[in-house]
């Protein structure tokens, strides 16, 4: 009997008890839960991986177009009127507004002389702003009556040009320069001999670029000039104070940009609304262009 209860004993030690049984499977089952939710982890880091990249091209795809776009928004105009430094300073000053370069240079296919003449060519973002609206600085600082040269900038060097890009450029350029003549703006009677070109020049060398900005570098090289177009400047474009009927304090901007001019510059319409005409009992008071 002694030896059977040993047996008995020696078996059930033998055996796994419940809890051993249950702490075996409690730790199989976490490796088979493992096992079965596996393949769903990898499906969702798949995808997780997918969006990713879609993610990524389509930020690619986002910041790549509107460089595309810019570059193909991006144009060149060429101009003259007289010594470079006066337009390349204006053009340069619309940099806020989409001019990209002011590059000056010798531009040659004036006719009248086969010599070359001062010229910027201007290069701008079309989407920013106009070849109409770059044209309005342009009419600002030329006098179209001259041939020979620019207000006191004498020579052939000097003369005025503009080239366009195309028949719509030739047609906005040359109906603005139709306006500005019926207007009488520039002189009454005078007829605007500026030439109107294809573009671009038959040849453009740009001046060395220690020659660039050359208003700011070295202003008293054109002190002399630039007090004679500050005058013109102002007895066209700039304004007059007055008094209309014994009343006062009236202010008019380009109070000589009437009739047709006003097609060609309509935010002076603006501008002066309200402010009466210069007509009957005026007395001007002061301004720039009196």
């Amino acid at each position: 009997p002694g030896q059977k209860m040993t047996t008995l004993a020696l078996s059930a030690s033998l055996r796994p008890s419940a809890a051993a049984k249950t702490s075996r499977r409690r730790r199989v089952e976490p490796k088979l839960a493992r096992a079965f939710t596996a393949p769903e982890a990898d499906d969702d880091a798949h995808n997780d991986r997918r969006q990713q990249i879609v993610g990524w091209a389509a930020s690619a795809l986002l910041l790549s177009a509107p460089h595309t776009a810019r570059a193909e928004t991006m144009k060149d105009t060429y101009i003259a009127a007289g010594k470079y430094a006066f337009l390349e300073k204006e053009f340069n000053d619309l940099r806020y507004a989409g001019v990209k370069e002011v590059v000056p240079g010798l531009a040659s296919g004036v006719p009248g002389d086969e010599s070359s003449v001062d010229a910027v060519k201007v290069t701008y973002d079309a989407e920013k702003i106009s070849h109409e609206k770059l044209m309005q600085t342009y009419w600002k600082h030329v006098d179209p009556t001259r041939g020979d040269g620019q207000f006191k900038e004498n020579g052939a060097k000097y003369r005025a040009a503009i080239w366009v890009d195309g028949p719509a450029e030739r047609k906005e350029v040359e109906t603005n320069l139709s306006r500005l003549q019926n207007s009488e703006i520039f002189g009454k009677g005078k007829a605007l001999v500026t030439p109107v070109l294809d573009a671009p020049p038959k040849s453009f060398d740009p001046y060395p670029e220690d020659q660039w900005k050359a208003l700011t570098n070295n202003p008293k090289a054109y002190e002399k000039d630039k007090v004679e177009r500050q005058k013109a400047f102002d007895k066209l474009w700039g304004f007059v104070q007055y008094c209309a009927n014994r009343l006062c304090g009236y202010v008019r901007f380009a109070p000589n940009c009437t009739g047709d001019c006003l097609e060609t510059f309509p935010e002076l319409r603006e501008r002066n609304f309200g402010q009466p005409e210069l007509i009957g009992d005026i007395k001007i008071t002061g301004g720039s262009g009196r």
